[in-house]
């Protein structure tokens, strides 16, 4: 009983004090939360406050215009308000890797948008109208290449520049960009190749309702442009589009896409390939002109065999990457390649046909009669063996050359068979020249 009661006694003072001490400590937590906050209060106030003590007006109005402004956060944001956004190029240099047709454009870009959060009244500041500002310390859209050819770039936003912003809230920054763009190749026609290469602006994280980005003008200048030496660099239009994407169901985006022509300048390309090209015509008909039996004809269709495929080899070496179609150039020279190869196959069996002493079929002997019989064929094949054939029966008696002479004009040979498939040669071969020549100029 004695310990039952002790535990049901307690000492009213103790409890007081117990009460007291955790009243104390919940005053305690309370009173440092109150002075954080007051402390961090005070310091967003002095830091405000204190543009009054600077007597500079620039310092003054840099410090009220920024003592609580977010670079990160959208202009109207909280408005729900689309910032417009116009742009215009001023293009410098331009690059153009050939081979993977990558376009590289240095150029100026004018952007201009308003920021309400920027504006000032300038009888406040000693009548200042506008300021300079770095393009970090503001906001800036996020223009972007959609069709960028280089993802190792970040061309996600605008370099650091120096920007002008306005009283009203007007805002111009004019960035030095290089801007990388992938265009589709076409050297069908090359080297007198010409195609249309397209740069496409756009955000990258704000949708049209919150960036709406405009054409300025014309939307380009190109008084600063420096000629490239082996592009003309032709501005086409500039056009703007609004566009979906799958990843963002019904959200529109606002861009602007740039059109170029592109044309190679011809001089250096028309030297190096074309000529040639009408050189080795020469050589290869050349070779089919002399007689099949010397050897000036198969020491020159070799060379003529061997200067095409060096050619052939040199336009490869131009164009490694070429696209879907095939450049009519390649053509041509592969097939010109196939005509020197049948110059010499031709050269190698008219040698042989020259030598041969057996007799002749009869088809063969009645269609050589037939052409010898005609006017032109005499003309071109007669009077070309004739003296040959003179050489070759000549006799000690006049009257008996002149008869041995004759009978062997009426008697068809293997030599007047092989020069009738020698002209037709040659016939033929200009014909496909022509034709193939027709084909590339009309087309090219």
């Amino acid at each position: 009983m004695m310990r039952i009661s002790r535990i049901r006694t307690i000492d009213p003072y103790t409890i007081k004090m117990r009460v007291l001490q955790v009243f104390g400590f919940f005053i305690f937590w309370q009173s440092n939360s109150f002075i954080v906050v007051n402390s961090y209060l005070d310091i967003v106030s002095r830091k405000c406050k204190n543009v009054e003590d600077t007597k500079l007006p620039l310092l003054r109005l840099k410090r009220q215009l920024f003592c609580d402004y977010d670079s990160s956060s959208h202009p109207n944001h909280f408005k729900n308000n689309v910032t417009v956004v116009t742009l215009r190029l001023m293009p410098k240099l331009m690059e153009l890797e050939n081979n993977l047709a990558i376009l590289s454009l240095h150029s100026w870009m004018t952007l201009t948008w308003s920021d309400p959060h920027l504006t000032w009244s300038p009888s406040d500041y000693d009548g200042i109208n506008f300021i300079h500002v770095k393009s970090s310390k503001i906001w800036t859209p996020d223009l972007c290449v959609y069709n960028s050819g280089d993802m190792l770039d970040d061309q996600l936003e605008l370099p650091v520049t120096e920007c002008l912003l306005f009283s009203e809230g007007s805002v111009s920054c004019v960035p030095a960009v290089k801007f990388v763009a992938k265009c589709d190749p076409d050297y069908t026609y090359f080297p007198y190749d010409k195609y249309i290469c397209r740069i496409m602006f756009g955000s990258w994280r704000y949708i049209e309702e919150e960036v709406d980005y405009q054409i300025s003008r014309d939307g380009i200048s190109m008084d600063d442009y420096e000629n490239n030496t082996e592009w003309d660099f032709k501005f086409i239009n500039a056009v703007k589009e609004i566009k979906t994407h799958k990843c963002c169901g019904n959200d529109t985006f606002s861009s602007i896409d740039y059109n170029f022509l592109l044309t190679r300048y011809q001089g250096r390309k028309h030297i190096t390939i074309v000529i040639p090209a009408i050189a080795l015509i020469l050589l290869t008909l050349t070779v089919l002109c002399l007689d099949p039996k010397s050897m000036e004809r198969f020491a020159l269709a070799s060379v003529n065999y061997i200067c095409h495929l060096l050619c052939l080899y040199f336009v490869h070496w131009q164009l490694q990457y070429n696209g879907v179609n095939t450049p009519k150039i390649f053509i041509f020279y592969g097939e010109s390649v196939a005509l020197a190869t049948f110059a010499i196959i031709l050269t190698i069996l008219l040698r042989k046909l020259e030598d041969m002493n057996t007799k002749m079929p009869n088809w063969i002997s009645s269609t050589t009669m037939f052409i010898l019989s005609n006017r032109a064929g005499r003309f071109l094949i007669v009077k070309d063996n004739e003296t040959k054939m003179a050489d070759e029966n000549t006799v000690t008696e006049g009257n008996s050359n002149v008869l041995k002479s004759e009978a062997k004009m009426k008697e068809p040979s293997w030599r007047h068979f092989a020069t009738i498939i020698d002209w037709l040669s040659f016939i033929c071969v200009i014909l496909t020249y022509i034709i193939m020549l027709i084909i590339f100029i009309s087309t090219g």
